[in-house]
């Protein structure tokens, strides 16, 4: 079950890029992973309730195929990249203010 997404994840999400200009893409889909193994998740549970007792078996398989997934996805959704995560340097004030007032002034008059 669900081979697919694994490989997907695996060429993808196994290694941090080296390239900084692929950080925010290889995080996107570190996230859009998290939010599909839940929906996985929540789509079993659900099945477990809609299910007549005939397909108790079935339901067991997928529940069993979906924790394999989980744990073999885990690794690579846990792992952030430490550069995303970094605190943004505020600009000082003092340079604000002087661009401020260097960029605005008025270009003096010439008298006519």
């Amino acid at each position: 079950m669900l081979q697919g997404p694994l490989e997907v994840a695996q060429v993808f999400l196994n290694e941090i890029p080296a390239d900084p200009k692929l950080f925010r893409h290889h995080n996107k889909l570190r996230l859009c992973f998290k939010e599909f193994i839940m929906r996985c998740g929540e789509a079993v549970e659900k099945n477990k309730h809609l299910i007549t007792s005939d397909q108790k078996e079935y339901q067991q398989e997928l529940k069993k195929n979906y924790n394999r997934l989980r744990e073999n996805l885990r690794p690579m959704l846990e792992r952030k990249i430490p550069e995303l995560y970094k605190p943004i340097i505020r600009p000082r004030l003092e340079n604000r203010d002087s661009f401020k007032r260097l960029s605005f002034r008025r270009a003096p008059e010439e008298n006519s």
